[in-house]
């Protein structure tokens, strides 16, 4: 009977030793399964970076044995908000811009009006006192008086509240893009503040744009050939695009690339800002790993 238990017990412990062997061993294929999604999504975007490289050619997706694959996104930063563009300079056109942008995401006059005022005060060099509607400088609230260096750091300014409650606020911001709007990828929305444009023109631009996307076998994914093209598109002379060049670009060379590796059902994703140079370089601005 003794011998009985005793075999009882070293079966246990011989199946506690194969469940524990098994648990590790498991552990290591997730190991191994991350670190071959992260290298997946470092080779999306080292595709990406490519000088020749557009947003639908094909290289852009990679699939492999084993379940592993690539999947990568590319699109112009200059479709996103610059804030320190346009808060450079206090360009009274471009503070109205900034403040209509505002405006679309809920800020009513007085938080508009308050938050441009702060971002000023903290972007801006030093003046005797603070405007209006900024907050003074304390201990407790030290104001750097450079460029933003991160769209993480808008929460510490005062009157950013209503703004960076809203879910997503990051979404639309860079610090990146050359400045101004891209024809070739700025929404009708933001199209639509920019002054003798409008609702109406900006949204059959962007329609106009969308068609030729959809119909193009173009790999760059350029939808106009140059900015006359976009012009024409556009409804605007040159005279009348001259007087806005502090508000739009064409073909902004800074791209944010998005690549999502897989590795069985693990997933990474590493998204980069690069700005890809007219001599064929290009530049890393910024890297985050998910």
């Amino acid at each position: 009977m003794l011998s009985l238990w005793a075999l009882i017990l070293l079966s246990a412990v011989v199946m506690a030793w194969g469940m524990r062997i098994d648990r590790e061993i498991e552990a290591a294929n997730e190991a191994n399964r991350a670190l071959e999604a992260r290298a997946l999504a470092h080779s999306g975007i080292a595709v990406a970076r490519h000088p020749g490289i557009g947003a639908k050619n094909p290289f852009l997706h990679g699939h492999f044995g084993r379940g592993q694959s690539y999947r990568v996104t590319m699109e112009s930063e200059g479709g996103r908000i610059n804030l320190n563009y346009w808060l450079a300079g206090e360009d009274p056109q471009k503070i109205d811009y900034l403040s209509k942008y505002f405006a679309l995401k809920g800020l009513n006059i007085q938080e508009r009006k308050t938050l441009v005022d702060c971002l000023l005060d903290w972007v801006g060099p030093r003046r005797e006192g603070r405007r209006i509607r900024g907050m003074a400088e304390s201990p407790d609230y030290p104001i750097p008086h450079r460029p933003l260096q991160s769209l993480d750091e808008l929460a510490q300014i005062a009157g950013s509240g209503p703004l960076v409650s809203k879910q997503g606020w990051q979404d639309e911001l860079t610090l990146y893009s050359s400045g101004p709007l891209d024809l070739e990828s700025v929404p009708a929305r933001f199209l639509a503040l920019v002054p003798g444009i409008g609702e109406q023109r900006a949204a059959r631009f962007v329609k106009m744009r969308e068609g030729r996307l959809k119909g193009s076998d173009n790999k760059d994914d350029h939808p106009f050939k140059d900015l006359p093209d976009a012009l024409d598109c556009l409804g605007m002379s040159q005279t009348e695009v001259d007087s806005l060049s502090a508000f739009l670009k064409f073909r902004d060379p800074v791209t944010r690339i998005q690549s999502v590796g897989q590795s069985a059902a693990v997933i990474r994703t590493t998204e980069a800002v690069v700005n890809k140079e007219a001599n064929g370089n290009t530049q890393i601005l910024l890297w985050i790993e998910n």
